[in-house]
């Protein structure tokens, strides 16, 4: 275990509280972010000794009162998460409070003050550091402050899933602390929002407020300058921890209220602090600058650059992998996350058999991890989970694809019960993901009641923010509308389909290169349900849009959305033969073959059925003119379709029965004869579960 490391602190706490079994805990925090580690790390190891841990926060009450109730305190273990005004006063000084309390006790280290006694003990970390990413742990040696020397730090290492909600009412108070500094003419701008500035917005983003962290950032904005500029400077000027942390802040803060630019501007400004101090550290920042990698990663796929993603996405995994070779207890989660950010990348450029490895890698580090600290590490089990069930999806493995949605749900959804604020974003999406496996092995009615409930959940979180959950919503809704479609009930598929298309064109608008693909995707739906209901101008109007949409993205990126592509013009070859344009209906019929067949030989497990389907297409087209070549294409999606069809029939049988209609109907009117060789094996399996479909 890496000293310094979270969990070598959390261990050594752990461990002295046992030694002294009487003692009473207070720790007091400068830091959320590293208060929250030692909280919930903590409090777990102290449940399982079957300890009764409390939490006491002052609020409004006096020193006196809230002395009182430490002392009172029937608790084993005490966490005193007091306010900075019972320790400071207004100009930094020590609070009578502070001195009363602790004054022959203090242990002192540079930045850092610990103090340690055996009854009604008291563990005190971080006098005055915004974050606690130096830490350093003394000895029961009781020493003057003055007499301590000053030693090498040692970094501090908050693992994932550690972040706990934040308290809004601190954030307000750091603020206005932030902003009364700032009016001094003599501040340090850069001071201002490392120590002030930037743990307000971490608080608030903890909190699930992402709008009032921008609030503030525009408040202080005034007064301290831009963040970006100001960290900017200085960073050119002297790279530190605390820099990074605050770029990597901003980042999460852009990102989640839908300022995509800036989100990534501030993860490479990150990486770029990182980047200096990863060499001069000794291995110091090497986790940091993993995590700044990862992070810049997923901003590049958010914007739709993910060839671009890659590299910064292997970065994060070479280094990680390093750090949990060598120290995995304290590195592993890291390396779970990093593996599955990397797969969801491969999987988005079409490197799905990369990416099928890396997925699974992820989800047996994190299996491992959640055996031992289940509550710490099931998030990040989830969200792999759900990322390999896409994956397999995408490679014609429906079933295996199904399981692992089921777990993602299974898990989300126990997660959501304990913390709905942090993990009901994540089972919303499991579910949609859930609706999808189910769809796709023709369990249409349990696919409807998911993908309803996922779209329950994003549409009450988008109410609460929504510009950082809308396109969530809108992912959930196109979900739903197609579902709908293949169940008949097309008018609720429309209502849906029409706010998918509204949400997503807003989204297109601000982001092109982000949310065009899923524009296109959303118009063929609305296309496909305007058709059932026999608006069929209509219909191709919004076909064209999703056909020419598909067509500039597959240029840019043929791996990623020649799928999109081949669906997207059979599906306008369906609505221009509906109106009797056979000629151009041929023409993208043929293109949605060539474009399936080419995939098929690359992935067959993945696109044969989508082959299949693009073949039974383009006999319904030239059947018209040219029935025996129809009848060419129906045989060859059919005898495609057969095996599927036997392994498969629930998801199978609404995909082969209307092709073999139109080919028993377009032998017919050639006069030939169908291939009954060929019909003879799907028809028993037809019969079998629709009973009278052989004669149609």
């Amino acid at each position: 275990m890496t000293p310094g490391s979270g969990p070598w602190v959390v261990r050594s706490l752990r461990d002295w509280a046992r030694g002294v079994r009487q003692g009473m805990a207070l720790v007091t925090y400068r830091s959320g972010a590293s208060r929250e580690l030692v909280l919930r790390e903590l409090t777990l190891e102290f449940q399982a000794d079957k300890w009764n841990a409390e939490t006491l926060e002052c609020g409004e009450c006096t020193a006196e009162e809230f002395v009182t109730r430490i002392v009172t305190s029937k608790a084993d273990v005490l966490f005193v998460l007091d306010p900075d005004r019972l320790l400071f006063g207004k100009n930094g000084d020590r609070s009578p409070f502070w001195v009363n309390f602790h004054r022959e006790t203090v242990v002192g280290h540079a930045g850092v003050q610990i103090w340690w006694m055996l009854p009604n003990a008291a563990i005190r970390f971080g006098k005055q550091l915004p974050d606690l990413s130096r830490f350093f742990l003394l000895r029961e040696d009781l020493r003057d402050e003055s007499a301590v020397e000053r030693e090498p730090s040692l970094e501090f290492q908050i693992p994932p899933g550690s972040r706990i909600p934040g308290d809004p009412n601190r954030a307000r108070h750091l603020l206005q602390r932030a902003l009364r500094a700032a009016a001094n003419p003599d501040a340090d701008p850069a001071r201002v929002w490392l120590d002030l500035g930037i743990p307000a917005i971490d608080e608030f983003l903890r909190a699930g407020q992402p709008n009032e962290g921008m609030d503030a950032l525009r408040q202080l904005a005034g007064q301290a300058g831009a963040p970006d500029e100001v960290l900017n400077r200085a960073s050119d000027r002297k790279a530190s921890g605390n820099l990074g942390m605050a770029f990597l802040t901003l980042s999460r803060l852009y990102r989640e209220v839908g300022l995509r630019d800036d989100a990534l501007a501030a993860a490479k400004g990150a990486v770029r602090v990182y980047s200096q101090l990863e060499p001069t550290g000794v291995g110091i920042f090497r986790g940091d600058l993993g995590k700044s990698l990862s992070t810049l990663a997923i901003e590049l796929s958010k914007l739709g650059r993910c060839e671009d993603a890659l590299q910064p996405a292997e970065e994060a995994v070479d280094v990680f992998r390093f750090l949990a070779d060598q120290h995995p207890d304290a590195f592993a989660p890291d390396l779970g996350d990093s593996l599955n950010n990397l797969a969801a990348i491969l999987r988005d450029v079409g490197r799905l058999e990369d990416a099928l490895s890396l997925a699974e890698e992820a989800v047996r580090v994190y299996r491992e991890w959640t055996q031992q600290r289940p509550r710490a590490f099931a998030p990040g089990l989830a969200a792999s989970l759900n990322t390999l069930s896409a994956i397999l999806s995408n490679l014609g493995r429906p079933e295996e694809a199904l399981v692992r949605a089921e777990e993602a749900v299974q898990n989300f959804r126990e997660l959501a019960r304990q913390q709905p604020d942090s993990f009901l974003p994540g089972l919303a999406m499991a579910l949609n993901g859930l609706g999808i496996g189910l769809g796709n092995l023709g369990r249409w009615e349990d696919a409807l009641k998911r993908a309803e409930e996922a779209v329950q959940i994003f549409r009450q979180l988008a109410q609460q923010h929504p510009d950082s959950l809308s396109p969530d919503l809108a992912a959930s809704l196109n979900t739903l509308t197609a579902i709908l479609g293949l169940l008949g009930r097309n008018e609720e598929a429309l209502s849906r389909g029409q706010e998918a298309v509204r949400i997503r064109r807003k989204l297109a608008q601000l982001h092109p290169d982000v949310f065009l693909p899923d524009l296109s995707g959303s118009l063929n739906n609305l296309a496909n349900t305007l058709s059932q209901l026999g608006r069929v101008d209509e219909a191709l109007e919004y076909m064209r849009e999703a056909a020419n949409i598909s067509r500039q993205l597959a240029r840019e990126r043929p791996d990623a959305f020649l799928p999109r592509l081949g669906m997207t013009v059979g599906n306008l070859a369906n609505r221009l033969g509906e109106l009797g344009n056979w000629k151009e209906a041929s023409v993208n019929a043929e293109e949605a073959v060539r474009i399936f067949r080419r995939l098929a030989q690359e992935h067959p497990g993945a696109f044969l059925p989508d082959l299949a389907k693009s073949l039974g297409v383009h006999g319904s087209i030239v059947a018209h003119d040219h029935p025996r070549e129809a009848m060419a294409s129906f045989e060859e999606a059919i005898r495609l379709l057969a095996p599927l069809l036997t392994e498969l029939p629930n998801a199978y049988v609404p995909v082969i029965l209307p092709i073999v209609g139109k080919y028993v109907q377009t032998a017919k009117a050639a006069g030939a004869d169908p291939d009954m060789a060929l019909l003879g094996p799907v028809y028993a399996i037809l019969e079998k579960l629709t009973p009278g479909a052989s004669n149609g």
